[in-house]
């Protein structure tokens, strides 16, 4: 078999990878070819040259001689070396995997489990600073910098276990996965803001929490359901909005419950502060309750939806709020069928469907998303060519209680976010004490929404400031989260 064409170069790269997570992976030929020195494709692979010694006595073929490289590959192969190189591919891998599990994720500071996979020393052979020194990077497949596992290491274990972490490796795509790997190692997406923009993002955060103090002091006792500890959610949405908008979208769908609602109002889609402070004043106009054939008496502020006109540097686009009842993932469904409508071309019977052009993000209860049956029914229907929006931006609103419910009480998983790998999403958890963090987990998770129109959790990870509502008192029902809290906001200079 000869070396394939410019034209087939990327679907080559593809058995490429294939065959080097496993030789029989890939039909005979394409072996043949790959370990036979002939090809460019392997040979335009950084360092899988040196890798491929499948022919005459375990010597390298002529075409995986070495060429001018670093120092490290230029050490003779020992069994030592091969079993380093062995054992840093599983340190890798488990970095991937179980990353996660060592990642600083909780703001109020609880120690992350970990897992003996990620520790060096606990490998065979031991991969001490020293040995980690020998193995050059470019046999590993990573997309940090570097050029031994020594230097990468303390990168990979910044990237996947610091206060933004990833699930990934459950995916079954593997385009996706490695999309996924490159776009994360390579930091591509999580880039330091300048300057203009964190200046930005603090008086957003400035503009969250002034609100939500107002509202309390002013209204004492009312509830609000208050966003304190995930006040990061709000220039989230606005970064999403943003980059929907030079995607092209028209139009940005959100469903969420009570938690953060009143902020979202008043700072996301611009709903003006005497609007909703008449709804604490219990001001009621006739046209609430003539809103129906049936009469009313107009809902509760928290139930409430809005539709408003952002201008961006993309131009003008269109947010609505969905207004949905008390059982908080009944929007979900609505909200697909929002974007779903916006993004159907009607103007011919063919109806011709366009993702770019509606953008629905649903923010979920990190109690609801395990609990509520909606949730899986509507990723269930997420992939089907009849009701699929292109992706949808699913955001977990995490305070780490369920209502008064711890969640090792309410739910059978690890996180919240757990369902969703049922169905192939990618799940991006987050330190929503990390406003940059938190930024780029959007901008990751919109990119991958774009490249290739499908669903993506991003589980952000705080706490609760009060009580499920400003009616209740967290110390009854939560007293040591509830101290940790208090004892948090002492130290960070927080008032009441």
């Amino acid at each position: 078999m000869t070396d394939v064409d410019g034209l087939n170069s990327g679907f080559a790269r593809d058995l490429l990878e294939d065959y080097l997570e496993n030789p029989d992976a890939v039909p005979t030929e394409w072996r043949e070819l790959f370990e036979s020195g002939r090809s460019d494709v392997v040979a335009t692979h950084p360092g899988l040259t040196r890798l491929l010694e499948r022919t005459g006595n375990g010597q390298p073929s002529p075409a995986a001689q070495p060429q001018p490289a670093q120092a490290p590959e230029a050490e003779p192969v020992t069994d030592e070396l091969l079993g380093a190189v062995a054992a840093a591919m599983a340190l890798v891998k488990a970095h991937r995997m179980h990353g996660h599990l060592a990642a600083r994720l909780d703001p109020l500071g609880s120690e992350p489990p970990g897992d003996p996979a990620l520790e060096p020393e606990r490998l065979i052979p031991k991969l001490t600073p020293e040995l980690q020194a020998r193995v050059p990077a470019s046999v590993l497949r990573l997309y940090v910098p570097g050029e031994t596992l020594a230097e990468v290491l303390p990168r990979l274990r910044d990237t996947y276990s610091g206060t933004i972490a990833y699930e990934i490796e459950h995916i079954a795509d593997h385009e996706k996965r490695v999309w996924l790997r490159q776009a994360i190692e390579s930091g591509k997406y999580r880039h330091e803001l300048a300057t203009e923009e964190r200046k930005e993002l603090l008086a957003s955060l400035s503009r969250v929490e002034a609100f939500e103090q107002y509202l309390r002091r002013a209204f004492l006792g009312q509830k609000q359901f208050s966003i304190e500890g995930l006040d990061v959610m709000v220039p989230m949405l606005d970064e999403a909005i943003e980059l929907a908008s030079e995607s092209g979208a028209h139009e940005v769908v959100i469903g969420m419950a009570h938690r953060g609602r009143l902020n979202v109002l008043a700072h996301t889609l611009g709903l003006g502060y005497d609007s909703i402070i008449r709804e604490f004043e219990g001001e009621r106009t006739i046209e609430a309750v003539v809103a129906t054939d049936e009469g009313g008496t107009g809902d509760v502020k928290y139930h409430l939806g809005a539709e408003g006109t952002r201008s961006t540097p993309a131009g003008e686009i269109t947010v609505t709020l969905a207004a949905n009842p008390s059982h908080l993932e009944a929007v979900d469904p609505v909200v697909e069928g929002r974007a779903r409508a916006e993004q159907t071309d009607r103007s011919t019977r063919y109806g011709l469907h366009d993702p770019s052009v509606a953008l629905p993000i649903l923010i979920h209860g990190d109690a609801s998303f395990p609990g509520q049956g909606e949730v899986a029914e509507t990723l269930n229907l997420s992939a089907l060519d009849g009701y699929s929006t292109g992706g949808t931006l699913h955001v977990i609103a995490n305070n780490q209680v369920g209502f008064t419910t711890d969640p090792s009480e309410g739910r059978s998983t690890r996180y919240s976010s757990d369902l969703a790998k049922g169905f192939d999403v990618p799940i991006i958890h987050v330190n929503a004490d990390d406003p940059e963090a938190a930024i780029s987990a959007v901008r990751l998770a919109l990119a991958f929404r774009r490249r290739f129109e499908s669903d993506v959790v991003v589980d952000l990870v705080g706490y609760r400031r009060h009580g499920h509502n400003e009616q209740d008192e967290a110390a009854y029902t939560q007293p040591l989260m509830a101290a940790q809290v208090a004892g948090r906001c002492a130290r960070r200079l927080c008032h009441e």
